[in-house]
């Protein structure tokens, strides 16, 4: 059976940020919506690589204090793994873990190259509910896209025989594309729903997740998002495979559903009673 520290594997909803970035309360035309998802599907995923890439560095190092682990996740020698340091050894709580990507980078699992630091701090062991892990970063980047502002998990522990966590993101992104900033609060309860088959393997797991967001998108224009039906995350896929979430502007709103839990790229979005199918992007 998995132990109760898969809580940092389902710390995966920061993917959740939804942040329309595309477009402005005035102007969602087919170009507008289609950019707007896709700029959603990218930070989402950006999110998601942040939580699952330090966890896995994170748990490898929980109780010792050594550089450069491997794990199931990362076969990799120590040349192409970051540099990890613990500053507190065996059951001394809290621990701060630093991860450290360098200025060249390395290659997360998804393909994506990460650089700049994540530092986590550790509360307790995550067998025991109430037990949290904080996000921060230096200079951390995902693809050129910087990342700052702070994460914190939290292991509720288990409903109806489910684990679950509380997530509360604050995140600002500055896009690598075109310098533009989009901010995102978020306060989200990501419950694990199925192991796919696999109890000895951590990241394939699937996961609901409900809850909301405010923020101010790349255009300066402030929104609410929440979600009404539960997004689902499925292992390692770069963007959500069902759910529906209602974006709110002064002026407009929108409603995005990623589908009936198969594996594609695809979503729709509606406005208006009119619905349209757009590409998301990995």
């Amino acid at each position: 059976m998995k132990t109760k520290n898969l809580w940092a594997i389902a710390a995966l909803t920061v993917g959740l940020v939804t942040t329309f970035s595309a477009c402005t309360s005035d102007d969602l035309s087919d170009a507008s919506l289609t950019a707007t998802v896709q700029d959603e599907a990218q930070i989402s995923s950006i999110s998601d690589e942040v939580i699952t890439d330090a966890d896995e560095y994170v748990n490898a190092n929980l109780a010792t204090a050594v550089s450069a682990p491997t794990s199931e996740m990362q076969k990799a020698s120590a040349a192409t793994v970051p540099t990890v340091t613990v500053d507190k050894t065996g059951n001394q709580f809290p621990k701060t873990i630093t991860i450290d990507y360098g200025t060249d980078g390395f290659e997360g699992k998804r393909g994506n190259i990460l650089k700049g630091k994540i530092i986590v701090v550790v509360s307790n062991w995550m067998s025991i509910a109430g037990s949290s892990r904080s996000y921060t970063f230096d200079n951390f980047s995902v693809n050129n896209n910087l990342v700052k502002g702070l994460k914190t998990v939290t292991y509720n522990g288990e409903t109806n025989g489910k684990m679950n966590w509380t997530v509360v993101v604050k995140d600002t992104i500055i896009k690598a594309d075109d310098n533009k900033t989009i901010i995102s609060n978020s306060t989200r309860i990501r419950t694990r729903t199925s192991d796919n088959g696999t109890p000895l393997r951590f990241y394939d797991d699937k996961y609901s997740i409900e809850g909301s967001a405010t923020g101010i998108n790349a255009q300066g224009v402030a929104y609410t998002m929440t979600i009404t039906k539960p997004i689902v995350t499925d292992g390692v896929w770069p963007v959500f495979v069902e759910g529906t979430m209602l974006l709110e502007t002064e002026k407009r709103s929108v409603i995005t559903d990623y589908g009936d839990g198969t594996r594609d790229l695809k979503a729709t979005v509606t406005v208006n009673g009119v619905t349209k199918t757009i590409s998301l992007r990995k």
